[in-house]
């Protein structure tokens, strides 16, 4: 059957691009079963929603179906109306984060025939045999659709894939590949990249993230990685890559082999990853970077031992500062990320974050706290009646340097106010410990991003925080 699968873009603005892989992974798993997959990416091939329309139209579809986060929304609510109107018996439906907490939204509002829950592989490929053979689809495990009254109904509970070197390789050809592969990275740098996928799920229970794969961590074999690994550098060139998972660092012995046998087999590459601080010790990061490990992005998230308990982190703020200060010791540049707003948020919080950024020597973007469907946070937002239309909600979602909602006791302005004053005191503390060094550097980096508009935004931010008062 002729499926086409639709990636929509995440915002106007320009930025780095990440690679789709729960979409590849679905048209791998499609082509292997035998269908006919066309790929629309919106996001990697910079398209308009007329454009996208255009490429869905004359792809011919049987099945159109959308991937992509809850932050992409108000696309796939835009591309489906367009599309029907188009092809008004084509049958729709999606898969991610966003329909698996909130599908009753997502059916009611983009007109699809069904929604995928959780991990699509599996469930697409009988979904679409269904359709295919015109066998009753609502008998396919793990999928949500709206009755004749439009009320939400579901299919049988869909489990895990118990074995994730089962699946194919990403699609990666069905996408604008060299796009992705010579775009800006994740580290603002200009060098033929591509990640791949080492694990999915996290163990750990963090309020504000939603783990639409679990708390049981599944991993691949080393070997897979690896074997993947070598086919992108052969094919594609690649010369950086990393690996995106939930947590990279959460099983010790794992990483250990998996660093064995990328040196052995990719010498020369380097890689990144996500951590979490109470997961990596010296012998374990000094394996990470004689395998080529130059870059680990850790979620400290506040510098306020209080709002890390409120979290959830299961850490504390003297852990975050070790951790960082042992990965730059072992050569490996460590960053971190941070928010603001969470409940319980108090000046002083803000302010323990600013002086750990200092301790710490760091700098990073500060986002508002985003209550994602399906998050702790995000029930209690509800609770609490801060979100009072959750579709005007979704329709807002882009960035999380914006603030949807306000869950401190602040004003919204004074949250915005204490934001910026945190972001450009940490910013201007950083810059001007080494001020020759680092401000060339980061003013060329915010530019390569966001030209004019990015320098603009650094001096804003630097005047900001010389003027605003402690």
């Amino acid at each position: 059957m002729r499926v086409t699968l639709v990636y929509p873009s995440y915002g106007e603005e320009q930025h780095s691009l990440y690679f789709p892989f729960g979409l590849a992974y679905v048209a791998s798993s499609l082509l292997k079963a035998g269908h006919d997959v066309t790929v629309v990416d919106m996001e990697g091939d910079r398209l308009s929603a007329e454009e996208a329309v255009l490429r869905t139209v004359q792809s011919s579809p049987g099945i159109v179906a959308f991937g992509g986060m809850v932050t992409r929304f108000r696309y796939v609510r835009e591309l489906s109306a367009l599309i029907r109107k188009e092809l008004p018996g084509v049958f729709m439906t999606a898969g991610n984060s966003g329909v698996t907490t909130v599908p009753e939204i997502y059916l009611k509002s983009c007109g699809l025939d069904c929604v995928v829950l959780g991990e699509g592989e599996v469930t697409s490929v009988e979904l679409v045999d269904a359709v295919e053979k015109g066998t009753d689809w609502q008998q396919v495990p793990g999928i949500a659709w709206l009755d004749k009254e439009g009320a939400l109904l579901k299919s049988s509970h869909r489990e895990p894939i118990p074995d994730l070197d089962s699946l194919p390789w990403p699609a990666w050809d069905l996408f604008p590949i060299e796009n992705y592969v010579s775009s800006i990275d994740h580290r603002q740098k200009k060098v033929r990249h591509l990640e791949t996928l080492a694990s999915r799920g996290c163990p750990f229970n963090c309020v504000y993230c939603y783990r639409i794969y679990g708390r049981n961590v599944r991993r691949r074999s080393p070997e897979a990685i690896v074997a993947e690994l070598a086919e992108l550098v052969s094919r594609y060139d690649i010369q950086y890559t990393g690996f995106p998972d939930d947590l990279f660092t959460s099983d010790r012995e794992f990483v250990i082999k998996t660093c064995a046998l990328m040196k052995e087999k990719l010498p020369g590459i380097k890689w990144s990853c996500l951590g979490r601080v109470n997961t990596v010790d010296r012998e374990m990061l000094e394996t990470m970077k004689d395998a080529g490990c130059d870059w680990i992005s850790y979620g400290i998230e506040s510098g306020s031992d209080f709002m890390l308990e409120k979290m959830r982190r299961g850490v504390t703020a003297q852990q975050c500062l070790d951790a960082l200060k042992l990965t730059e010791s072992v050569g490996i540049h460590a960053e971190g990320s941070f928010i603001i707003g969470m409940f319980g948020e108090t000046r002083d919080t803000v302010k323990q974050t600013v002086d750990f950024c200092r301790k710490a020597d760091i700098t990073a973007p500060m986002l508002f706290v985003t209550p994602y469907p399906g998050t702790a946070i995000y029930n209690m937002a509800m609770d609490k009646g801060l979100i009072q239309d959750v579709e005007e909600f979704l329709l807002k979602m882009n960035a999380a340097d914006e603030l949807l909602v306000n869950l401190t006791d602040f004003t919204r302005s004074e949250l915005i106010e204490l934001r910026n004053w945190a972001q450009g005191t940490i910013g201007r503390s950083y810059l001007l410990k080494k001020p020759f060094a680092r401000i060339p550097a980061l003013l060329w980096k915010h530019f390569k991003l966001h030209g004019f508009r990015g320098l603009f935004h650094d001096a804003r931010a630097f005047l900001t925080s010389v003027l605003a008062r402690n």
